[in-house]
């Protein structure tokens, strides 16, 4: 929310919401806050899903390789040590046990390009 100054008073200025100028930032609208997890599939496969909070959608892609998870996770911006250390936990769980990342602002376009449309 952008704020204005909007009246002055003997003592100065205050600030107050104005409808006019409370428009979402571009850099809002660029990123996304999404829950992203992982889990192994019975094929052997890597699943990864992305929810949006308090958002029943769910799109799930999953991948051969653990190279390519990497690499899909890397592109969300999520460092290669937490990769890491949820892939090698991961690698210890039941298969379809889901294991998620904290929430986290993803480039819009990052998760578009790899097909999740939220």
């Amino acid at each position: 929310m952008q704020w204005s100054y909007s009246s002055r008073i003997e003592a100065g200025y205050f600030l107050r919401p104005s409808l006019a100028t409370c428009v979402p930032s571009k850099l809002s609208a660029a990123y996304m806050l999404v829950i992203i997890s992982v889990r192994r599939l019975d094929n052997d496969r890597i699943e990864i899903g992305v929810a949006r909070p308090q958002h029943h959608s769910n799109p799930t892609h999953d991948y051969a390789s653990e190279k390519e998870v990497r690499g899909v996770l890397s592109d969300f911006g999520i460092s290669e040590e937490l990769i890491a250390s949820h892939l090698k936990l991961l690698a210890r769980m039941n298969t379809g046990e889901r294991l998620k990342f904290p929430p986290m602002d993803v480039p819009r376009n990052e998760l578009l390009s790899k097909g999740f449309r939220l």
